[in-house]
């Protein structure tokens, strides 16, 4: 039995041979329950279409859980169409039953008749939550973010073996070598490489007598030591409470229960997706209904246009490639007010329109909660976006392993979202990303109005994972082009609110960058000599030229400009930036103002800013310093150095080979440059004696160069090193060496007492100079280095062409340290010209 309502009629009803009430005029609204089933339904309505009848069908689903198991697809026919219901929840998992004793706590079920065939769940659920799949070491659930990890082990003084294969090969250390029944059913999930992203790869085999671990395919990254992972997917492993295993030999499923099975239910998601909308389907509305187990993504929509997704509750939902919800081409789809959580892999992704034609589809993501996503994927975000005119606004987006927004394309717009405690489990990421490889990306989108901090990161190095790390808060990368950042409040961050590397044609106004853990703000350009120009180089340039004639991209801003001529007469490529109206505002002695590199004022503007550090000097990492205090603390010239043998006090900070020799020859110093296997380590880096710190000093560096080669690129800077301690370096500086000699200079100041990144082991410093060229000889000497008269480094910054017309003042917020960034009216920042940031409009708007 259905029942069946009418709305809005006008006109007597008959009945269909259906048997189902079908008004000629209004809205047919049907209620699914035991008697007629979701899809029974659906066929229904379809069979009510071919009578020639188009009004709008509702579908109101029970109260309480309905269990699918297949996706209902939805297409042209079943357009007009809402799908909803009051404490509705849909669920892709079948019960599990049949339990019987394994070993000690640990249950067992015969499931091969539950599951699909040649399928192999990857989630089980119990209680509506995601278990642990069994693994070595242990979840740990007083630190689950950072603890449960073993590590990679180190190689051998010598190196890497010879034929050792980067990415198929590492070493388990002795205390991490396990054995397995069936070790080709096992898999590792390691965070390969930097620590971008993780990977979950089948193994082949482990040697318990060398440690080697074979991968039964090539992982995309590299296998470093230190890399994290964990073993997952065999039963001997099942050895802690929420973790479980199924056996795909015997179709018998183990688990451990947290608690007493007779009180929770135990689930299997098979379900793919709960709902695919294809091309054709229209107005297709989607409402208030609470979506749990899948291993795909939970709803799609595929060409579909002018539907809605809104006030659904999305949880739990999607293996290592399952999102909450995917978007692509059609156009108009609209996804609003929902709370999407704990999804395998994205929140959100849209995708659709025409670069060509800048013409796009005009999805929307807005009002959303999104959190806890990418619980397998680590590369997950709460909102994609890819493809022109997509908008994501006023969504609160937090705890997640990568990026909150990450895009590509044009006319994207990101506005008005709340973004936080996010980049908790890898590195180099931002709250909002976006690259530009092919010259044209993201050219004519929008950052405008976004609340972002607490951007954490994490690092692996040889002792542990380090979190805070390396990550950004508003990240143009690689190339990024035209993007209009504007007014955004961006804080707590692990190294830098916005890093712009090598983002070109962008508009950066009227934004709060703050406690930024190393600068506030950076530009890092790329020259013609850098790999990432060479690399790009043809994609750059096939980008241009596939939209350089097209009619919509002539307003595109500075698309004049072709790559082939993007080097500059002074070698940087970074240009077009407008960086001012800005407030930076640092509370810690030594954490930069800014950082530049590789960008000149003469293609770049940054000006008009206002620049407070709590009072404490301005650095900005510009070490111009005044004459030389007194005599040479070094003064070498290796005349009395033993030819053939390494001079006193100099050695290898990274040697490439055992052939590659540091000696004094022909009265010089003399290296071998080299490149070795190690990816991480690879050129010859050496370093000379100590020199006592004075903290706070400023030091000249003087020497003579030269190269066997045409060219080489050397590079110079001041460190310190204790073992097992730490590694510091200033600011390096870079040099082509020629078959001449020639006389170079670098300088560098040593951090006060009182600044981040200062520690009590800082006794002694070195010169520190890097080979980075794979063949060759390089020779120093005549070097001299000497302390000198340190300058102030806000004046040596505007000396430089940068903040001309900036201040050096408190910029007055009402009360920052409890977060709170509206500026006191009197503040000297509106003076510059920075307009009030409408903060009452970020975030979920109230209905």
């Amino acid at each position: 039995m259905y029942f069946c309502r009418l709305m809005c009629c006008k006109r007597p009803l008959f009945l269909l041979a259906l048997g189902f009430c079908a008004p000629l005029l209004g809205a047919v609204e049907l209620h699914v329950s035991p008697a007629l089933s979701l899809s029974q339904a659906l066929q229904q309505v379809r069979e009510m279409r071919l009578s020639g009848n188009q009004e709008p069908v509702t579908l109101r689903l029970p109260e309480g859980i309905t269990e699918i198991i297949q996706p209902l697809v939805l297409e042209a026919q079943d357009s007009q169409l809402t799908i909803t219901g009051k404490g509705a929840s849909l669920i892709g998992a079948p019960i599990v039953t049949g339990w019987q004793a394994h070993a000690g706590e640990i249950l067992k079920a015969d499931v091969s008749k539950l599951l699909p065939k040649g399928f192999l769940p990857k989630q089980l659920l119990f209680a509506g939550q995601r278990q642990v799949l069994a693994r070595y070491p242990n979840f740990d659930v007083a630190d689950p973010l950072y603890g449960g990890w073993a590590f990679v082990a180190e190689f051998p003084p010598a190196g890497a073996p010879e034929g050792h294969l980067w990415k198929r090969h590492l070493y388990v250390k002795p205390a991490d070598i396990r054995k397995w029944a069936h070790p080709e059913d096992v898999e590792l999930d390691i965070f390969a490489q930097y620590g971008w992203w993780n990977f979950i790869e089948p193994i082949q085999s482990l040697d318990p007598e060398t440690g080697r671990l074979t991968l039964k395919k090539d992982c995309s990254y590299d296998l470093h030591p230190h890399n994290r992972y964990h073993f997952q997917n065999a039963l001997e492993e099942l050895d802690a409470p929420g973790e479980w295993f199924y056996d795909k030999h015997t179709g018998t499923l183990y688990f451990w229960p947290p608690q007493p099975l007779a009180d929770q239910e135990v689930r299997l998601p098979i379900l793919e997706s709960f709902f695919k909308v294809k091309t054709g389907a229209k107005n297709i509305t989607l409402s208030c209904l609470t979506l749990t187990g899948c291993h795909g993504s939970a709803i799609t929509f595929d060409g579909a246009e002018n539907c809605r997704v809104e006030r659904c509750t999305l949880t739990q939902v999607g293996a290592f490639s399952g999102s909450g919800i995917g978007v692509s081409g059609g156009k108009n789809v609209r996804l609003s007010r929902n709370e999407i959580s704990y999804t395998g892999s994205n929140g959100i992704s849209l995708s659709g329109g025409d670069r060509k034609t800048l013409t796009g589809p005009g999805h929307i993501a807005e009002d959303n909660h999104i959190h806890h996503m990418g619980v397998f994927n680590k590369n997950a975000c709460g909102i994609a976006l890819h493809g022109v005119d997509l908008t994501a606004a006023h969504n609160h987006i937090h705890d997640g392993p990568r990026m909150g927004v990450q895009m590509s394309g044009n006319n994207l717009i990101v506005e008005y979202n709340h973004l936080h405690h996010l980049v908790l489990e890898t590195q180099d990421g931002g709250a909002i990303y976006t690259g530009g490889r092919d010259w044209i990306s993201s050219r004519g989108s929008k950052w405008r109005y976004n609340l972002i901090h607490d951007i954490v990161g994490c690092g692996q190095e040889a002792g542990g994972l380090k979190h805070p790390w390396f990550t950004f808060g508003l990240y143009p990368d690689d190339n990024s082009g035209g993007l209009d950042i504007i007014g955004n409040i961006v804080f707590r961050v692990a190294h830098t609110p916005i890093h712009m590397h090598n983002a070109r044609d962008c508009v950066v106004e009227n934004n709060v960058f703050a406690l930024g853990g190393k600068f506030q703000f950076d530009l890092h350009g790329w020259t013609k000599t850098m790999r990432f120009y060479d690399s790009h180089y043809p994609t750059m340039v096939k980008g241009y030229e596939s939209v350089i004639g097209q009619p919509a991209w002539k307003t595109m801003r500075n698309m004049g400009l072709h790559p082939k001529d993007a080097i500059r007469g002074d070698g940087t490529m970074m240009s077009g930036n407008v960086f001012r109206y800005n407030i930076m505002l640092g509370d810690t002695p030594g954490v930069k103002y800014g950082d530049v590199r590789h960008a000149s004022p003469q293609w770049n503007t940054i000006d008009y800013n206002l620049a407070w550090n709590g009072g404490h000097p301005i650095v900005t990492g510009i070490n111009q310093v005044g004459p030389d205090k007194g005599e040479p603390l070094v003064a070498e010239n290796f005349d009395q150095a033993p030819a053939g043998k390494t001079p006193k006090g100099w050695g290898f900070n990274h040697r490439p080979n055992q052939e590659v020799q540091l000696v004094a020859a022909e009265g010089a110093l003399r290296v071998d440059c080299a490149l070795g296997k190690d990816p991480k380590n690879p050129k010859s880096v050496f370093h000379g004696p100590d020199v006592p710190i004075t903290p706070g000093a400023a030091y000249r560096v003087r020497l003579r160069i030269r190269s066997t080669e045409p060219s080489a690129k050397i590079s110079l800077a001041l460190a310190s090193f204790k073992n097992g301690e730490g590694y510091w370096q200033a600011g390096s500086t870079s040099i082509i060496a020629t078959r001449e000699w020639q006389e170079v200079e670098a300088t560098g100041r040593m951090l006060r007492e009182n600044e981040t990144g200062w520690k009590p082991w800082m006794k002694a410093f070195w010169l520190r100079v890097d080979c980075h060229e794979p063949q060759g000889q390089v020779f120093l000497d005549d070097i001299r280095i000497s302390e000198a008269e340190p300058l102030d480094e806000w004046t040596a910054w505007q000396s430089a062409g940068w903040d001309k017309n900036s201040l050096v003042a408190d910029p007055l917020f009402v009360d920052w340290k409890k977060d709170d960034w509206r500026l006191k009216p009197e503040s000297p920042a509106f003076k510059l010209g920075f307009k009030a940031i409408p903060v009452e409009k970020i975030g979920i708007r109230a209905e």
